[in-house]
């Protein structure tokens, strides 16, 4: 069963960011992610959620997906994250 990384990610500091764009699909590939959305026109249609930026990314399984966001090669990339960004992340089950 495929899971998703689902985050909102607000960039503060672009210049600083961009090495991040560039290297952490490349981790994230290692371990069967996919990118399906990577910022994008954002509507808002109901509630009160309103995200400026969203990514999502398609694992084959949660231990892909665990393995990628916890592990060595992404470790490094996860502190250039919060330190450019604001951001939320959950991990979702697929059907």
């Amino acid at each position: 069963m495929s899971t998703y990384l689902i985050g909102e990610v607000n960039v503060n500091e672009p210049e600083k960011y961009k090495e991040y764009l560039l290297e952490v699909p490349k981790i994230s590939a290692k371990h069967g992610g996919k990118y399906l959305v990577r910022g994008g026109n954002i509507t808002k249609h109901e509630g009160s959620w309103s995200p400026n930026r969203l990514v999502v990314i398609e694992f084959p399984s949660r231990k892909d997906a665990l393995d990628f966001y916890d592990g060595p090669e992404y470790a490094q990339w996860k502190e250039i994250r919060k330190k450019y960004t604001k951001s939320d992340i959950i991990l979702v089950d697929g059907v």
